[in-house]
């Protein structure tokens, strides 16, 4: 490589670094074990732990215990379909509660996607967590004045 391309490169990796640091989506990556090979540090932000302490623990303990049936069938499904030899799937969607250090939880929008090695080898599965605590919210407002309307109209 030749210095401009250095330059690009370190600049390129600045700008990563930049995003990864401002952003308030939460990052991450699990391997076939199910533990976390990565996460960013928007996740002490968004669920009040940091990046180390989410890594030291399964990644299913991340999950609200009412919600993980949901994501352990999801990582099952995706894993008994790489063991069939596919290797192209679609992105995993689903909203979900994840555990917050304070006890409670955060509502959260989960993108994910299995990711491969050029030997078709599975590598991890690549994830974005954004809260949707403030979407929520206002659904089970919309509910609420929706009741409230019919029971006025009764």
């Amino acid at each position: 490589m030749n210095n401009s391309q250095l330059a690009a490169l370190a600049g390129s990796m600045d700008l990563l670094k930049k995003i990864h640091e401002t952003t308030q989506d939460v990052y991450w990556a699990i391997d076939k074990t199910g533990f976390f090979v990565f996460v960013s540090a928007s996740v002490y932000q968004q669920r009040g732990y940091t990046p180390e302490e989410v890594m030291a623990m399964p990644a299913l303990n991340s999950i609200y215990e009412a919600d993980r049936s949901c994501a352990e069938e999801i990582f099952a499904r995706g894993l008994a379909i790489i063991d069939k030899g596919l290797t192209r799937l679609p992105a995993g969607h689903v909203c979900l509660r994840q555990s917050h250090k304070n006890g409670g939880y955060v509502w959260t929008d989960v993108v994910s996607e299995f990711f491969f090695d050029e030997d078709r080898e599975f590598m991890f599965v690549l994830g974005m967590s954004r809260n949707i605590d403030a979407l929520v919210a206002a659904e089970q407002e919309i509910v609420r004045l929706r009741e409230e309307l019919q029971q006025k109209q009764i």
